[in-house]
């Protein structure tokens, strides 16, 4: 049995700054930052600068945070891409041909160009129903002329019987997931929605509800009084994940709020229990406050943290043989909702803190801007995991209010730091960071894209790709179309040549039939070393990292 453990890891830091693109990195921490974590591919040379191939043809729509997929939709051996742009969702063949689009809430066969919904989240993909072809789950926003927001297709574009469905009221599903929760070879669609709860929901492939959803039932989750009730509502990210927790052979569904909460529920909706240590009885009513002493007794006025744009990751980050939650929380107080920046947690299932984490971290104040521009929104705490140094566990990346993409280790030490944006009368915003080998030596690469403020195709300040070694030092910067991309990028071989293509879906068109997504390559990179390769993780978007 595990207990929370009260002592504060202190790191030291070694090196100086500006908020210049340097970093900042803590060299006293890791003897050898060039000894390999995965396997070489052969052949290694310095990493190269990303070199755009093409851009694909479509029609105005911009993007918000998905995050494109390379797959096999067909199993025909030819790999195909899918992004979701507003309201239609895309599919085009490897050498840039148009295979099918649908507008949200219609078929690729319908005579209808465009819908009335974005879709904020990446597509889900995988096969479903098990019958040899790959499926497309999406979630979108209810306020429009549709009334749905959440659709199922198949690889071919049409809707599967039972879609699409509506979740709550006029609100959005901006997470949404895909998992065979009872392991009967059919997968069910998990989301979670913005506003009002209950929250999160799962449907079944046929498009019902599931028994047991959706959550949060007040009627089982609440604890006796006069502990708090569950925390229940919505998420305005990608704030859904699933993994089996407590390793019983069942994925379990995680869920991040807006509110100092999260929910880790069962298949069959029932909530997971806390450590017997603390006052509240069940994970979905613990507050978030970063003094345990505080967690631990339910209530108190404190720093805590709000989860409102917060996906959740897991990962053995300690390498102890059981898996952890990531978060990275909106900073605040209980006297004030004034934010302070975001803070890195890491979580056993039961609410107990491992070892050097027994308290959050922070990270700088945020950046200010005066004016974001149209339908553009602040950086997302989006974090990715994996090993970038053989210091024994995993590392966590993720970008920060502040301006700075963050890596920590393990044990709570901060890596380092790397600036990417001032704010002020513009703004730098920044994507998930992919995690990836990017020269064949074996040691990963950190790669992410930046976007600006300003209207469509006039950022204030140029966007661009970022490459990283794993001390946080520049690579490469390259320059991107317009206000860059809000989403992360995708990295696969998409045409087998065993060589890495790297593709954005940016936020802006470049028009005249040109679209908003682009394929680069990246010629140094082959897929001996993929280990975050896209948003979420991987294609299902559970953030579960596969090992």
């Amino acid at each position: 049995m595990r207990f929370l453990l009260l002592s504060l890891f202190l790191a030291l830091f070694i090196g100086a700054c500006d908020d210049d693109g340097k970093a900042i990195n803590n060299a006293a921490a890791i003897n050898n930052y060039s000894e390999p974590v995965c396997p070489a591919s052969g052949e290694v040379r310095e990493v190269a600068e990303p070199e755009l191939v093409m851009t694909l043809p479509a029609s105005w729509d911009e993007n918000w945070f998905a995050s494109p997929a390379v797959a096999d939709l067909d199993g025909d051996g030819t790999k195909e891409i899918i992004a979701a742009r507003h309201s239609v969702l895309y599919v085009w063949n490897v050498d840039g041909g148009l295979r099918w689009r649908a507008a949200w809430s219609y078929n690729a066969s319908d005579d209808q160009d465009h819908g009335g919904s974005r879709m904020w989240a990446s597509p889900v993909i995988g096969d479903f129903d098990g019958d040899g072809n790959l499926e497309i789950a999406v979630g979108s926003d209810a306020d429009s002329s549709s009334g749905v927001n959440v659709a199922v297709y198949d690889h071919e574009g049409e809707l599967l019987p039972g879609w699409p469905q509506h979740f709550g009221g006029a609100q959005e599903v901006r997470s949404i997931t895909a998992a065979d929760l009872d392991q009967d070879g059919t997968f069910e669609i998990v989301v979670n929605k913005t506003s009002e709860g209950p929250a999160t929901a799962v449907y079944n492939l046929d498009g019902t509800m599931r028994e047991g959803w959706p959550q949060v039932n007040h009627a089982t989750c609440d604890p006796p009084e006069p502990a708090e009730a569950c925390w229940d509502y919505g998420g305005y990210n990608q704030n859904i994940g699933i993994a089996d927790f407590d390793g019983d052979g069942y994925p379990d569904v995680i869920s991040t709020y807006d509110a100092i909460g999260f929910g880790i529920f069962h298949g069959d909706g029932s909530p997971f229990p806390t450590h017997e240590s603390f006052s509240d009885r069940v994970v979905t009513a613990v507050e978030a406050y970063h003094d345990p002493a505080l967690s631990l007794q339910g209530w108190g006025s404190g720093d805590r943290s709000e989860f409102t744009y917060s996906p959740p990751a897991m990962g053995d980050i300690d390498r102890d043989g059981e898996l952890e939650i990531v978060l990275v929380g909106d900073h605040e107080h209980s006297s004030s909702t004034t934010n302070q920046g975001v803070t890195f947690w890491v979580l056993n299932h039961d609410m107990t803190r491992p070892a050097g984490w027994e308290w959050p971290k922070d990270t700088g104040d945020p950046q200010t801007c005066d004016d974001m521009g149209q339908n553009i929104v602040s950086t997302r705490p989006s974090p990715a995991l994996g090993d970038l140094v053989a210091y024994g566990g995993l590392e966590i990346v993720a970008p920060g209010y502040d301006g700075r993409m963050h890596a920590f280790t393990s044990d709570g030490t901060k890596l380092w730091s790397y600036g990417f944006g001032h704010g002020g009368s513009s703004y730098t915003g920044a994507s998930e960071p992919l995690i990836a080998d990017l020269n064949g030596d074996g040691v990963p690469e950190v790669l992410f894209t930046t976007f600006s403020s300003g209207e469509p195709r006039e950022p204030d300040i140029p966007a661009h790709i970022i490459i990283l070694n794993n001390r946080g030092e520049l690579l490469h910067k390259v320059p991107l179309f317009g206000r860059g991309s809000m989403a992360a990028p995708t990295l696969d071989d998409l045409d087998g040549d065993g060589v890495l293509e790297l593709i954005i879906s940016l936020k802006d068109t470049l028009g005249s039939g040109e679209g908003g997504v682009q394929i680069w390559t990246i010629p140094s990179a082959h897929s001996n070393c993929l280990i975050w390769p896209t948003g979420r993780g991987h294609y299902l978007r559970d953030g579960r990292l596969r090992e």
